[in-house]
């Protein structure tokens, strides 16, 4: 199984836990692997950051693209009513 297969079943479970596991698993996250990345060289701290980078490549990076991409919702909407 693939990481982004793997990552995706991770995302879906989350949705049906309740507020309570949530909190256990983000214990679980901070208590367990949080270290491990904190421990890492410089150069494993920038891979996993370009790793982090390219998952979420398609991601607005500023509030004002998030503006331009509503404004343009927004035109597209009133062109279509």
């Amino acid at each position: 199984m693939n990481n982004a297969k793997i990552r995706q079943e991770i995302i879906e479970s989350l949705g049906v836990l309740s507020d309570e596991q949530l909190l256990q698993i983000r214990e679980l996250i901070k208590q367990t692997f949080i270290p491990k990345i904190n421990n890492k060289t410089q150069e494993e701290r920038k891979q996993l950051i370009l790793s982090l980078q390219g998952k979420y490549a398609y991601a607005p990076t500023s509030s004002e693209d998030f503006a331009r991409q509503k404004q343009a919702e927004i035109d597209w909407e009133n062109r279509n009513k």
